[in-house]
């Protein structure tokens, strides 16, 4: 894999941590609604989530908050090469 040196992107190679547990967020004990979907575990809120008929908020644990910013950065990375989403 080659990418584009980080002075051409600094924004892309230079991205923060994604959250983790007592980072300093606002962190609390309940259910992932990402991938794990454990329960009583310390989540975050990530953000709303509309469906047809419902809203809610959406609260995921520190692995799966890592594993979706993994997923949004390999994303930016295709786009970056041109090869759209879902390829690596």
């Amino acid at each position: 894999m080659i990418f584009a040196p980080a002075v051409a992107r600094q924004w892309r190679d230079a991205w923060p941590l994604a959250a983790r547990t007592d980072d300093g967020n606002r962190w609390l004990t309940g259910s992932c609604w990402l991938y794990c979907r454990r329960r009583d575990v310390r989540v975050l809120w990530i953000g709303s989530v509309t469906t047809p008929g419902a809203t809610g908020d959406m609260y995921g644990c520190g692995p799966c908050i890592a594993e979706l910013a993994h997923m949004a950065r390999v994303q930016a990375h295709g786009r970056d090469r041109g090869q759209g989403w879902g390829r690596r």
